[in-house]
C-alpha cells in the first residue's frame, strides 16, 4: 500500500457480501464496515472490518449476545481456542462480551487475504458452535438450521 486505504468496499462487493453498517468514508484514515456472514453451521455472525492507516485491518465478530451471562467454563474454552487456532483470537469487550478477531497487516492486505480472514472467523465459529452454545444462543439452545441456506456460500469455497 502506498499510504492510501485499500479498496475494501470494492473487495467486499466483489466477494458478493452485503454491508449492513458503515462508519467513516473509504478515504478517511480509519473506517469500518459491518457485514453479517453465515458459516456452514453458524449463521448471522456480525463481523466488523476496520481499517486504520498505518496499522492494518482488524476483523472482529461479536461472538455472544448483548447482556448475556456467559458461564466461566465458556470463557475457559474460548481461551483454549486462542491456543488451538493461532490466526484468530477471542477477546472480551469492556462489557465482557466475547469477540472473535483476527488482524491483517497493511503490507499483506489484498482481496484474497481479506476473504481468508473472514473465512477464518467463520471456520472457528462453525467448529466451536456446540461448545459455545451458551455464548451464542439464548439459554444455550441453538436454533434449528435444517434446510437453511447460507447467505454467502461462495466465500468459503473461494477462500
Amino acid at each position: 500500500m502506498n499510504g492510501e486505504a485499500p479498496p475494501i468496499d470494492r473487495w467486499i462487493e466483489e466477494m458478493g457480501l452485503e454491508v449492513v453498517g458503515a462508519s467513516g468514508s473509504a478515504v478517511d484514515p480509519a473506517f469500518s464496515r459491518d457485514l453479517v456472514l453465515d458459516g456452514l453451521r453458524r449463521f448471522d455472525l456480525r463481523v466488523t472490518v476496520a481499517w486504520v492507516a498505518g496499522v492494518g485491518c482488524s476483523l472482529w465478530a461479536y461472538y455472544g449476545l448483548e447482556a448475556m451471562e456467559i458461564p466461566k467454563r465458556m470463557y475457559a474454552r474460548m481461551l483454549r481456542a486462542n491456543f488451538d487456532y493461532p490466526y484468530v483470537k477471542f477477546a472480551l469487550t469492556d462489557d465482557d462480551r466475547p469477540m472473535l478477531m483476527t488482524e491483517l497487516p497493511a503490507a499483506a492486505l489484498d482481496r484474497d487475504e481479506l476473504g481468508r480472514g473472514l473465512v477464518r472467523l467463520l471456520v472457528v465459529a462453525d467448529r466451536l458452535l456446540e461448545e459455545t452454545a451458551h455464548a451464542v444462543a439464548d439459554r444455550g439452545i441453538l436454533p434449528d438450521a435444517t434446510g437453511r441456506v447460507g447467505r454467502n456460500p461462495e466465500l468459503a469455497c473461494c477462500h
